[in-house]
């Protein structure tokens, strides 16, 4: 059974229904028609003309009045219309029309509205057809009566299938119900279409036309059999439109969108410079491990270096030390002798203790110092002193370990040790001439540099010690200069070695 749904005031759409279920429905749904329409009891105390369903079985005829009017609408294409045997002293007009051309569409049709109260005749209607009949008094002409019969406007339907390994495959078919849909496709897949054929009077033919939106180039045509391939290119956006050919303006329209190439989408691009920044992280996390274990081996010989350069002077300093106490026993200094092993203990204990650092601080560097002077002066009763400028905070500073010890030794044994009393040694700390840079000067009364070279056992391993630290740290930079005073000044010079 077929149930009619009306979608305008004059258009009815046919859908399949269950009879059981859907009876009472119909029923009601023109039941309320006839209420609302109302019927002219005038016109319609006699039945002009009786109407059934011809050809297929599958059609099914319904009727409602309004106005003096009655609209027939049928499913199927094909109806029978019949008068009754007292039908004296009328007449009828007919005149045949269809929703696309809006006048008598063919001879066919014609011949047909002109036979129409023949009851071996079936009338054919196309789908959006209408066809009038107005029964007139045959005397006066005045028309008493109109019949307007119409089929329903019909969307095909479309049938969507990709290839697969060979095989077409059925994915999707467009609605009969619908004038508009949307499908989204891969560029990936080869898709074809196809029209069903509708069991009519005759194959009706669909017309389309497919829209490149982008481009806004079109192909149109009649669909018949299959068409394989769209030829649809990535990342773009097209219109199918089809319609039956004989109702041009009713189209059902399909949107497609068709999605990007795999290696062409967004998300390909966004996965793609992930693995690239991944692979560049570690890469360059790689080469900054292996610089920095390059670099800490690098380090580690050079801290290595700068002990072991630094080993040398602990021998050195001890001979020169055990030398002045055996100068001061020779020459019965006993007391002077005891003072001078207690002082030397204190400085041997801290310098053993400090030997094994590449750096010291410079206030307990100073106190080593401060010791190994006083030692020197028991020895040979000089004139020293140690001055420090107030801005330098020796406690957050940290210099290469017995990196002064030479200089002072080498200002005593080579400047002042022939001076006695006359003998004079400063050694001072002053900020250098840039924020971060201090020196450590030490200077002398004596004319040493005039008569001894100063590339001393002692010096050379102070400046070979200077190379490999400056080595070792690129920032900070060691310096180390002498200049000829009325006496001699050695001046070592601290760069970038504090922290602002």
């Amino acid at each position: 059974m077929l149930y009619l749904q009306i979608t305008d005031e004059e258009e009815i759409l046919a859908k399949p229904m269950n009879h059981k279920k859907y009876s009472w429905p119909i029923f009601l749904f023109f039941s309320c028609i006839q209420v609302v329409f109302g019927q002219d009891s005038s016109t319609r105390e006699k039945q002009y003309l009786h109407f059934e369903t011809a050809v297929t079985a599958s059609g099914q005829i319904n009727e409602y009045v309004k106005g003096g009017i009655s609209y027939v609408y049928t499913s199927g294409g094909f109806i029978r219309i019949k008068r009754p045997d007292d039908f004296t002293g009328l007449v009828y007009k007919t005149n045949f029309k269809n929703s696309s051309s809006g006048g008598l569409i063919n001879t066919q049709q014609k011949t047909q509205a002109e036979n129409i109260l023949n009851p071996d005749v079936s009338l054919y209607l196309l789908p959006g057809s209408e066809f009038f009949i107005d029964i007139l008094e045959e005397k006066s002409g005045r028309q008493v009566y109109r019949y307007v019969i119409k089929r329903p406007k019909l969307i095909p339907k479309i049938n969507f299938y990709k290839f697969v390994n060979g095989q077409r495959i059925l994915f999707h078919t467009s609605s009969q119900s619908a004038q508009y849909g949307e499908l989204s496709l891969s560029p990936t897949e080869k898709t074809g279409i196809n029209a069903p054929v509708r069991n009519d009077f005759k194959n009706l033919d669909v017309a389309y036309r497919f829209i490149n939106l982008s481009t806004r180039k079109s192909v149109s045509g009649i669909l018949q059999g299959d068409i394989d391939d769209l030829k649809l290119e990535a990342n773009t956006a097209y219109e199918l439109r089809v319609n039956y050919a004989v109702q041009t303006e009713l189209s059902s329209i399909i949107s497609i969108k068709v999605s990007h190439h795999l290696y062409r989408s967004v998300s390909t691009y966004v996965i793609l410079a992930i693995f690239i920044l991944i692979v560049a992280f570690l890469l360059v996390a790689r080469g900054l491990k292996n610089k920095v274990i390059r670099s800490e081996k690098k380090q580690q010989k050079m801290e290595e270096a700068a002990i072991r350069l630094q080993s040398l002077l602990n021998p050195h300093f001890t001979f020169n030390a055990l030398s002045s106490i055996q100068g001061l026993i020779n020459t019965y200094r006993i007391d002077d002798a005891n003072h001078y092993l207690q002082e030397f203990s204190l400085l041997l204990r801290e310098t053993l203790a400090k030997s094994q650092n590449v750096y010291n601080r410079l206030d307990q560097e100073l106190e080593m110092m401060r010791i190994y002077i006083r030692l020197e002066a028991l020895r040979f009763n000089f004139i020293w002193d140690i001055e420090i400028d107030a801005e330098i905070n020796t406690s957050e500073i940290e210099i290469p370990t017995l990196i002064i010890q030479p200089l002072i030794e080498n200002a005593v044994k080579h400047g002042i040790s022939n001076l006695g009393e006359k003998g004079k040694l400063l050694v001072s700390c002053k900020k250098g001439n840039q924020d971060n840079s201090f020196a450590v000067i030490i200077e002398d009364n004596g004319i040493w540099l005039d008569n001894i070279s100063v590339s001393g056992y002692g010096l050379s391993i102070t400046e070979e010690r200077i190379r490999a630290i400056n080595k070792l740290n690129n920032e900070q930079h060691l310096t180390l200069k002498f200049n000829k005073q009325p006496g001699t000044q050695a001046v070592l010079t601290f760069d970038n070695w504090i922290d602002i």
